[in-house]
């Protein structure tokens, strides 16, 4: 039986953490998986990182689920993709293989690049607010677009920008 299953990296969470839209994605998905890799790494600096309070809320909630890891873990071939962002593409990869839809939620380069040399639908961190707003989980996406690059979350003008125009603003 086939499900769709949406995994997340770190990045994307620790983002829409500091700006207190994590319920974006619950909203959206209605639960998202995470590694155990992806969780340490949310987790590890403790909750006096912006966010982080919301992130182990959302995991004692349930809506953000562990997946286990296997030890024969697909390896990326680009060496710079982190232990992180190298768990959520190969939980992509285990889960699509066993015929479920998985969409991956990633922002970092290299980690999306070699998602799409993998075949896996992925969406970033601005995707997210724009899907939101055509979605009309939102009433518009600008604010928090410009709040994440207020918080010196690294977002691409011209990524804002296209988010932007997709969703009329």
């Amino acid at each position: 039986m086939s499900s769709r299953v949406v995994i997340a990296d770190a990045g994307p969470l620790i983002g829409l953490g500091r700006i207190d839209a994590l319920e974006l994605l619950r909203g959206l998905f209605g639960g998202i998986r995470v590694t155990a890799t992806v969780r340490d790494e949310v987790l590890a600096a403790g909750s006096d990182r912006p966010g982080a309070a919301q992130l182990a809320r959302a995991m004692a909630d349930g809506w953000i689920g562990v997946l286990a890891e296997r030890q024969d873990a697909w390896k990326p071939a680009n060496p710079s993709i982190d232990p992180g962002e190298a768990s959520a593409i190969g939980a992509s990869l285990r889960l699509r293989d066993n015929g479920d839809a998985v969409l991956l939620v990633i922002d970092d380069r290299a980690g999306r690049a070699e998602a799409r040399r993998q075949g896996i639908a992925l969406i970033g961190t601005a995707g997210i607010i724009g899907l939101a707003k055509t979605s009309g989980l939102i009433q518009a996406a600008r604010p928090l677009l410009e709040r994440l690059t207020r918080e010196r979350y690294f977002l691409a003008p011209s990524v804002a920008a296209q988010v932007l125009a997709d969703a009329g603003e």
